[in-house]
């Protein structure tokens, strides 16, 4: 899917990287982060009175090329394929020492217009791969969103996103996720005002635990 290459098991690939279609080369020009450089504090630019501070996102990959090119194909281009690997690739390195036993994989909704213009939720795609190896279920509705939002790349300040995405969820009316340990997924984290925003009303209508999975991020770990 990057280079263009016809894919020959011995060759360029393996059984695995033809069933992904990427070739061994550029599957090694994938950016992968070490393991103790992939938890991040949700925000970016946090503030004093958080009502969720400890709020954290696991991100698996360093949001430079070829990355990028699979995560805006797979965003805009309908790349399902891209979208396939990366979440074999998140769930192939997901912690399997975390001490919680989760209940779901709910990712973060589109509203109902940009969901008519796409056709699909990159996040769902995402998620698919890590609920099957977790053994859990991939739950929609759970989560909605209450509104239409710009784009966040529209914005370049904390600030703006956060307000951006102000009372833009809700917990759907017919599910009780009281006790519920969620992994919360979305595709790339930027200032974290998204996840943060989906989070806070995930534990305001009673989850035990939350954790943020996404793709990618430009953050680096401070030394």
């Amino acid at each position: 899917m990057l280079c263009g290459r016809v894919l020959v098991p011995g060759d360029n690939c393996g059984v695995e990287t033809k069933k992904l279609q990427i070739c061994s080369q550029c599957l090694c020009r994938i950016s992968v982060r070490p393991d103790d450089e992939r938890f991040f504090p949700c925000l970016s630019d946090p503030y004093e009175d958080d009502p969720i501070p400890e709020f954290a996102v696991w991100a698996l990959l360093r949001y430079e090329m070829p990355v990028t090119k699979l995560l805006r194909n797979l965003k805009f281009q309908s790349w399902l394929y891209a979208g396939k690997l990366l979440g074999h690739l998140i769930a192939r390195e997901f912690p399997k020492d975390i001490p919680v036993r989760w209940d779901a994989v709910i990712p973060v909704p589109l509203s109902e217009k940009r969901m008519r213009e796409r056709g699909y939720n990159q996040a769902l795609v995402l998620g698919e791969e890590l609920a099957e190896s977790l053994g859990i279920p991939l739950v929609e509705g759970a989560l909605i969103r209450t509104r239409h939002t710009h784009r966040q790349s529209r914005f370049t300040e904390p600030f703006q996103r956060s307000e951006n995405v102000r009372s833009a969820f809700a917990v759907g009316e017919t599910w009780d996720i009281r006790g519920w340990n969620i992994l919360l997924v979305d595709d790339i984290l930027t200032t974290g005002a998204t996840l943060h925003e989906a989070a806070k009303v995930l534990y305001d209508a009673g989850a035990s635990c939350v954790l943020g999975v996404v793709a990618a991020t430009h953050r680096e770990k401070e030394k």
